[in-house]
This record gives C-alpha cells, sequence and structure tokens, in this order.
C-alpha cells in the first residue's frame, strides 16, 4: 500500500472513536442529571475531575474529526487529480 491509503485508512478510523467519545460525554453527563435537570457532583473534586475529562474528550473528539476529514478529502483531491 501506498502513503496516501495508509493515511486514508487512518483517518477513516479517526472518525468512529471521535463520534463514540462525543457519546462517551453525552451519556456521563445524562447520568449526572437530577430529576430537575441539574448535573450533581459528589464533591468539588469529582467535579474538577470531571470538566477536565469531559473537556478534553470533547477538544479531542473535534479535533480527530476534522483530522479525519481533512485526510478524507485530501486522498479524494489528490485521487481525483
Amino acid at each position: 500500500m501506498e502513503d496516501a491509503e495508509i493515511a486514508l485508512m487512518f483517518s477513516l478510523l479517526a472518525i468512529p472513536v471521535a463520534i463514540w467519545l462525543q457519546l462517551w460525554v453525552k451519556s456521563r453527563r445524562a447520568r449526572r442529571k437530577n430529576v430537575l435537570g441539574e448535573e450533581e457532583f459528589e464533591n468539588t473534586a469529582w467535579a474538577l475531575f470531571s470538566i477536565v475529562i469531559e473537556g478534553t474528550a470533547i477538544v479531542g473528539g473535534l479535533i480527530m474529526i476534522i483530522i479525519g476529514s481533512s485526510g478524507v478529502i485530501k486522498y479524494i483531491i489528490n485521487f481525483y487529480t
């Protein structure tokens, strides 16, 4: 295989992983909601930990989607030109 096909495979693999990360964060937030729809934490340390972990997952997932999409688009452009 050439380098372009390998980059395409990694790009196509990154997109489902990024979507899974977004769904994981959404389910974590849904589990913490109380009857009124507000998020509840056991203590401040747990809240800060969740903010850091979920924020990293969201930003990382968005970066993975951007990189994966650009890899696919780059492959299509190079393949058809």
